[in-house]
Order: C-alpha cells, then sequence, then structure tokens
C-alpha cells in the first residue's frame, strides 16, 4: 500500500470507531475513487457518497455489516498469476482499516532496509539504498565480495494464513486484529495462499518477513541487507559467511512455511554484476556503480509498443496512452547508465508513430510477430 497523507496513528491511540465514522468512511471513499471513477461500481457509490458512508457507518457499528463478494481476476504482467477484484464498498471499508490502523501499527517495527509498498519508500528508495551499501562495502574492502540474493518460492500462493494472523495480533489492539482477520479469512479460504487485489493483503506481504529481517540484522549482524518484498540482497566480504547465512535464512523461513525458490537464489563475486529490480549493477575499479536495464525490460517494451500502435491504428486506443506508456517507461529507463539505449528506444517509439501517420502498422488481428534487434541494445546483458 502507498500510503498518502499523514500518519494518523502517530499522533493518538486509534480505536476500531475512529475507523468506522463517517467522516473517516467518506475520506476513504475519495481515495478509492482515484483513477477509477470511470467504473460503473465507483460512479454507483459516488452518486450517493454521503448516503452510501451513513449507511456503511451504521452496518459496522450495529454489527450488521456483511463483506461483499470478490470476484477472481487474470493478472498478466510482470507475470499470470490470479487476482482479486474486491467490491467498491467494501473496498472502502479496508482503506478506512488499513490506512488508520493497520499500516501505521504494523510499520512502526520495521527496519529502514524493508523498502516495498510503503510512504517514501519504493523501488527507486531500494535503489538508494543498494548503491550507498556498495559504496560501503567498497569503503572497506574494494570490490572484492559476494552478493547472496534469496527469492522465496510462491511468496504469496505459500503465506500461511496462521503465520499472519500471529503476525497481526503481535502489533494490533484484538478489536483492530479482530476486524482484519475477518476480511482475510472472508475473501481467501483455507489454511494456505493469498491472491494479489487487497491492500490487506499487501501489508501483510511486508509484514510476515519484518521477524527475518530483525534476525539477519540483530542476530546474524548482517551489515548489507535489503528486502524488497520477497527478494532479499546481502552483500559478504566472503563466500563462506554468505553461505553460513544463506542456511540460517532457509530454516527460519521453513518455521514460517516458505521455503527458497533454488534457481533464483545464488551467491555471486560482486565484481560479477548481479540484477536487483530490473537493472544490472556493477562496479568499476574506482567504487563507481554503473547500473544498466535488464533485456527482459527492453524486449517486453518493444512488443508492447508494436501491439499497443497496432490498436491505435485500428482506432481501439488513443495516441495519448500509447504516448503516456512510452514515457513511464522512459522515466524507468532514465534511471540508469542507458543514454544511447534511450535515445534508441525514442527513435523506435517514433518510428512506430510515423507508421501509424502512414498507415503502415497492421490492426489487430492481423500482426505478424516480429523479431526485434533487442539482443545488442546498449546496457542489456
Amino acid at each position: 500500500m502507498n500510503s498518502s497523507g499523514t500518519n494518523p496513528g502517530a499522533d493518538k491511540k486509534i480505536t476500531y470507531s475512529d475507523i468506522t465514522d463517517f467522516e473517516e468512511l467518506y475520506e476513504s471513499s475519495y481515495k478509492c475513487r482515484r483513477g477509477v471513477g470511470w467504473k460503473p461500481s465507483t460512479k454507483h457509490h459516488t452518486l450517493n457518497g454521503v448516503e452510501r458512508c451513513l449507511e456503511m457507518e451504521a452496518e459496522l457499528r450495529n454489527g450488521t455489516w456483511k463483506h461483499g463478494k470478490p470476484r477472481p481476476i487474470m493478472i498478466r504482467y510482470p507475470k499470470k498469476r490470479e487476482g482479486l477484484s474486491i467490491p467498491f464498498r467494501d473496498r472502502v471499508y479496508q482503506r478506512a482499516l488499513n490506512d488508520l490502523a493497520l499500516y501505521p501499527m504494523m510499520t512502526k517495527s520495521f527496519i529502514l532496509d524493508n523498502c516495498a509498498c510503503q510512504k517514501g519508500k519504493g523501488t527507486d528508495f531500494a535503489r538508494k539504498r543498494m548503491k550507498k551499501h556498495l559504496w560501503k562495502h567498497f569503503c572497506h574492502h574494494g570490490r572484492k565480495g559476494y552478493v547472496l540474493q534469496v527469492d522465496i518460492r510462491g511468496y504469496y500462493p505459500n503465506m500461511r494464513h496462521d503465520v499472519v494472523d500471529r503476525c497481526f495480533a503481535r502489533h494490533l489492539p484484538p478489536e483492530i486484529h479482530a476486524a482484519a482477520m475477518s476480511v482475510l479469512k472472508h475473501q481467501y479460504k483455507g489454511e494456505t495462499g493469498y491472491n494479489p487485489g487487497s491492500q490487506m493483503v499487501q501489508i501483510a506481504g511486508i509484514s510476515v518477513l519484518d521477524g527475518l529481517d530483525h534476525h539477519i540484522k540483530e542476530q546474524l549482524y548482517v551489515r548489507h541487507y535489503i528486502r524488497y518484498m520477497d527478494d532479499l540482497w546481502m552483500l559478504f566480504a566472503s563466500k563462506e559467511e554468505a553461505e553460513a547465512v544463506l542456511l540460517e535464512v532457509k530454516a527460519e523461513l521453513e518455521k514460517i512455511g516458505f521455503s527458497i525458490h533454488e534457481e533464483k537464489t545464488h551467491i555471486r563475486e560482486l565484481g560479477k554484476g548481479f540484477l536487483f529490480l530490473g537493472y544490472w549493477y556493477h562496479m568499476t575499479a574506482t567504487g563507481k556503480i554503473v547500473m544498466t536495464i535488464n533485456s527482459d525490460s527492453v524486449r517486453h517494451e518493444r512488443r508492447k509498443l508494436r501491439r499497443m500502435a497496432s490498436r491505435v491504428a485500428g482506432g481501439l486506443m488513443p495516441m495519448g496512452k500509447m504516448r503516456e506508456c512510452y514515457e513511464s517507461w522512459r522515466n524507468f529507463a532514465s534511471i540508469g547508465n542507458c543514454y544511447r539505449l534511450a535515445k534508441r528506444m525514442d527513435r523506435y517509439y517514433h518510428q512506430l508513430v510515423e507508421e501509424i501517420r502512414n498507415g503502415n502498422i497492421q490492426k489487430p488481428g492481423h500482426v505478424t510477430c516480429r523479431r526485434e534487434d533487442d539482443g545488442h541494445a546498449e546496457g542489456v546483458q
């Protein structure tokens, strides 16, 4: 959850009655409308927003509230997986519960290098912390070192419900804990597994490994450590130290029902570079950190641009949407050392725009696969 506004939990003790207050529910409904005001469910709630929020307040306080039925959806990027679409009124209630209680209470114990889905944190924050860790290591050991990267197999599908329950119970008052678990138990049956789509599940994702974070930092004394959701990154002076810590991490993960992804978990020499959050990191002899884009990002963007150009040519998408999507990727590319690659992608984008104007783009239903020369782009490993 990317929480916005001030942190209410830091100023006063939040109770369940605060969460179910009309003003908080109405503020939550306003937040939930952002970016989805065009949806029928959103319009239905917004047209009578005051009345809907008053009804919700009454139901939540007199015990007649009933959770809506979530609808399964398919998420296709960055990988294909099942998700949930939550009814709008449920999203309003859960947003109030998350923003006022769960988020501020659960994140109080987080270490600084728990970087995912928090206010003031995210991928940019994680990359900045990465550079600081690398520079501090270089000052003491130069380029000699070993990077340990741990990936957890099926993080959300294998997340145990009892582990989440105990995690929430450690930090939440009984009444708020019961409300949170009521939502999760209604949306997710069985004893194991969550699907993306719920804000509460995202908070569970950044919280469940908080104990492991503290174990690594405070008991294993790992100085250079970053966690982004289920991706763990550590830097050591020796390979033996990295191997010993990996065994400890495996054991700790098994205690809470997780196992590591053997193919994606590895120990690499620092001098050979490593991949983290879409970028390859290389350290030069002078300690400079060079970031180059992962080749998968380049290939995906070129294929996506051609598909979007086809839809624009067929009148199924406005040109502005295509430009907006490309500018988003371009901003991502500008973070790294990829000047010439970015210029080549600019030329490719403008070439597609010119083909659209000249009517040379094949329309949907008649698009053939076209192999792009992605592998020769600057910065692709």
